[in-house]
C-alpha cells in the first residue's frame, strides 16, 4: 500500500467517518472532553440561547406546518379520507398521551440535536395504530445482513427491534444509515461557547479578581493554611473565583479587566454564526444584531422563502420520505405520498395575496371558491367555477361568447 493509500485509510477510518458494513453504527465523532475542557451534553448546549434559538426556530415552525396525505389517480391527485390510519396518526394521536403537535415537536427535535429521531410502531396487521418517541442517546443502529437492528438500552434492560418496527427520521450522513449528530460535530464551538459564558460572568460577579504574594515560598503547610484561610485553589474556569497564591511580597493586588478588553463579547457574539452554520438557520434570524451586515433579502416573502428552501425544506423532506417508508406496505407505498402545506409559512401582505388571487382567478388558474378556502372564507353558491378576463366567462361559455361576439359584428 502506498503512503497516499495508507494516510487515507488512516485519516477518514480511523476518524470513524465510514462505518463498517457490518455492527453498531457511529452517528458523532467518539466522545471526549473539549479542547476548551467543557464537557457539553445536549441539555448545557440548550442553555447556550444560540441553540435555543436555532432548534425553537426550526421545530415551532416545521412541527406546526400541516402534513397532507394524498393518494395519486390519473388526474392527479386526491386527498385521503381523515379516517385513513396516517391522517389518525399524524393528525390526531400518535399515541396515548401525546397530540399530533406533541409528538412532531419532539421528534423535530430530536433529529435537530441528534441528527435522528426514533419511534417505536405499533402495528396491528398491515396498519400502523400507533407511534411512541424513543430517546436517541439510548439507540444504537446495527447494520445486519437481513436490514438494520435498533438496539434499545433502558432501565429494564436491552431491546431489540426490528427496521419495520422503527420509524426512524435520518439527517444527511456518508452512509445513509444514521444520521450525523450537529451537537456532537459541533461540541468545540459549542464548548468554546460554554466557556466564554463562564468567563464572562465569572468577570461581570468580580470573581477571580485578587492574588496573594508571599516574601518567601511557602512550605506545603504554609500552602494548606492559606488555603483553608482564603480559599484558594486551581486557577481554572470552573475554580476561578478562588484566590491565587503568588510567592514573593505578601500583597493584594485587584485583577479586574473589563470584558471589553478581555474580548469575551467579540467572542461571544462571533459564536452565534458558527453554532447558526451547524442548524442550517441564518444567523440574521437568531440573531437580529447582525442584519446590517448580513447578506439576507430585502423582503419579508424573500426571507422567508430563503429560509424555507435551504434550512427547512430538508427536514420537511425527510418527515415526508420516512412516512411513507416506515408507515405504508405494499402497493401503497407507490400510490400514496405526503407533502406539508407552506402556502401559510409564505403569505404576504393583504395587498399582496389580494393581487395574487385576482390574477389566478381571472386566468382560469384558480376558483374563486380556492381562493375563498385559502383565506378561510365560506363556500359561496356558483365560486367553484374557472373564469377568464372575458367578462368572467366560464371556460365553457367561451365558445359561446366568441359566436356571439361574431354575430354581432357589423358587416
Amino acid at each position: 500500500m502506498s503512503w497516499w493509500g495508507g494516510w487515507f485509510k488512516g485519516a477518514f477510518q480511523g476518524g470513524a467517518l465510514t462505518n463498517k458494513d457490518e455492527g453498531a453504527q457511529a452517528n458523532r465523532p467518539p466522545p471526549s472532553r473539549t479542547a476548551s475542557n467543557i464537557v457539553v451534553t445536549d441539555e448545557r448546549a440548550m442553555m447556550i440561547s444560540a441553540v435555543f434559538a436555532c432548534v425553537r426556530l426550526l421545530v415551532n415552525t416545521g412541527a406546526t406546518l400541516p402534513m397532507g396525505f394524498y393518494r395519486r389517480t390519473a388526474d392527479g391527485r386526491e386527498a385521503l379520507d381523515l379516517d385513513h390510519q396516517l391522517c389518525q396518526l399524524l393528525k390526531y394521536t400518535p399515541n396515548n398521551f401525546m397530540t399530533a403537535k406533541e409528538f412532531r415537536a419532539a421528534m423535530f427535535t430530536q433529529r435537530v440535536l441528534w441528527g435522528n429521531a426514533y419511534a417505536k410502531i405499533k402495528w396491528m396487521g398491515d396498519n400502523p395504530v400507533s407511534l411512541t418517541p424513543l430517546k436517541p442517546e439510548y439507540m444504537t443502529v446495527n447494520r445486519g445482513n437481513n436490514g438494520l437492528i435498533y438496539t434499545y438500552n433502558t432501565s429494564n434492560g436491552i431491546k431489540e427491534y426490528k427496521q419495520k418496527d422503527i420509524f426512524h427520521l435520518k439527517g444527511f450522513s456518508t452512509d445513509g444509515i444514521v444520521g450525523m449528530s450537529a451537537l456532537g460535530y459541533a461540541r468545540e464551538t459549542l464548548g468554546l461557547s460554554v466557556s466564554a459564558d463562564m468567563s464572562a460572568s465569572k468577570s461581570i460577579n468580580g470573581q477571580a479578581n485578587a492574588t496573594l504574594e508571599l516574601d518567601d515560598y511557602p512550605t506545603d503547610q504554609q500552602k494548606q493554611q492559606l488555603r483553608d484561610m482564603y480559599g484558594a485553589g486551581a486557577n481554572t474556569v470552573e475554580f476561578s473565583d478562588n484566590l491565587m497564591i503568588i510567592p514573593g511580597g505578601m500583597k493584594y493586588n485587584a485583577v479586574s479587566m473589563p470584558p471589553d478588553d478581555l474580548q469575551l463579547l467579540q467572542s461571544r457574539q462571533f459564536q452565534i454564526p458558527e453554532i447558526c452554520r451547524f442548524f442550517g438557520v441564518p444567523s440574521v434570524m437568531v440573531d437580529g444584531a447582525a442584519g446590517a451586515t448580513a447578506a439576507w433579502p430585502a423582503s419579508y416573502e424573500q426571507q422567508v422563502l430563503s429560509f424555507l428552501t435551504f434550512g427547512l425544506k430538508p427536514y420537511l423532506e425527510e418527515w415526508e420520505d420516512a412516512v411513507i417508508n416506515s408507515l405504508l406496505v405494499g402497493p401503497d407505498r407507490k400510490n400514496i405520498f405526503a407533502e406539508h402545506v407552506v402556502d401559510g409559512l409564505l403569505r404576504t401582505d393583504s395587498a399582496g395575496r389580494s393581487e395574487f388571487y385576482s390574477k389566478m382567478t381571472q386566468n382560469g388558474i384558480m376558483t374563486r371558491a380556492e381562493a375563498r378556502k385559502k383565506e378561510n372564507l365560506p363556500f359561496i353558491e356558483g365560486s367553484d367555477e374557472l373564469t377568464v378576463q372575458v367578462n368572467l366567462t366560464n371556460l365553457d361559455d367561451l365558445d359561446k361568447v366568441a359566436d356571439q361576439g361574431t354575430n354581432n359584428a357589423k358587416p
